[in-house]
């Protein structure tokens, strides 16, 4: 039973060299020893989707860091914009906007594009670095629980 950490400050003794740039409270997959099993789902799931989504790029087949981020209406409620260290990343939903949680959702500021109220298990999949600089828009009520994984750093 992993409990969440990354309270939400700069320094993750989790992290190789111990500094998380935009922290968030979370459990690490590498902490629950799933690490291995999610890369498996990333190669055999999400790398043929991936292929068709950016055209001409194969997934390698790694992940810098897969985590679950807990967003709480009484702890980190938000996320500030940036870009995340991976090509590609995937951000699963796992529960439900207007029922578990309410506000939310992933917001692309240079598209003007808000993403929320998927379904769950539902993956949003968008490139990490230069082109999709992004926050994590605020929740007012409840828990929302998303599954990150920042993919080919």
């Amino acid at each position: 039973n992993a409990e969440y950490g990354g309270s939400g400050v700069n320094n993750d003794n989790r992290l190789a060299g111990g500094y998380e740039n935009v922290p968030t409270v979370d459990v690490h997959f590498t902490q629950i020893n799933f690490q291995q099993e999610w890369l498996k789902v990333l190669r055999d799931y999400v790398g043929p989707i991936q292929m068709r989504v950016f055209e001409g790029y194969k997934f390698h087949g790694s992940a810098y860091l897969s985590f679950v981020v807990k967003y709480h209406e009484a702890g980190q409620r938000k996320l500030v914009p940036h870009h995340d260290h991976s090509t590609f990343t995937t951000n699963t939903a796992l529960n439900r906007q207007n029922i578990d949680y309410e506000g939310g959702g992933s917001y692309f500021i240079r598209q003007k594009c808000l993403v929320r109220d998927v379904d769950i298990g539902w993956t949003l999949i968008h490139p990490g670095r230069l082109t999709h600089y992004h926050e994590g828009k605020e929740i007012t009520k409840g828990t929302r629980y998303i599954l990150v994984s920042f993919n080919d750093p």
